[in-house]
């Protein structure tokens, strides 16, 4: 059983024999991390809505010669404002992770980040297939099968850790 300030690590050996041990960040800083993230996100994709309502009479009246919505109108405008949200979601997390170290806004303030399993940075297609995964988990289970994985896997890895070769680190 861990102690309250111990955690676990991540143990690689370099081609020189020397062991570089890597504290995992743990599901506790994850899960506030996410949260953090989502928050920012939330905010952003809540303007972008508002604005998506308060323009929708102007555009449907543009685009309706007689002044009434049609339908498939309304339609492809809502399809095309939920993935613009879906893609919002994927890139604010791809991004910040492919250029700012592994670090999203979350992971900064909670002093984490993402790494490879060889303890290097994550390059964009890297960062790409874990992102896809993660956006795959988080649509079709919440985020529910990530939290188990964390939890009952030793390298506190969840799929989308497995499918692209990382982990989670304390940032030192």
């Amino acid at each position: 059983m861990l102690q309250p300030n111990e955690h676990q690590h991540h143990t690689i050996w370099t081609p020189e024999l020397v062991e570089i041990s890597l504290p995992l960040a743990g599901i506790a800083r994850r899960v506030v991390a996410r949260i953090v993230d989502q928050l920012i996100i939330t905010l952003f994709l809540a303007g972008v809505w508002i604005g998506f309502f308060l323009m929708l009479p102007s555009v449907l009246k543009l685009f309706s010669p007689l002044g009434k919505a049609e339908p498939v109108l309304v339609v492809i405008l809502f399809v095309g404002a939920f993935l613009f949200s879906v893609a919002s979601y994927f890139l604010y997390y791809w991004a910040f992770h492919t250029f700012n170290y592994g670090k999203t806004p979350g992971k900064v303030w909670l002093g984490i980040r993402v790494v490879t399993d060889r303890g290097g940075q994550i390059n964009i297609w890297t960062s790409f297939i874990r992102e896809l995964f993660d956006l795959l988990d988080m649509l079709l289970f919440s985020g529910s099968i990530a939290a188990i994985m964390i939890l009952v896997t030793d390298q506190e890895k969840r799929i989308a850790d497995f499918a692209a070769g990382t982990i989670v680190i304390l940032d030192r």
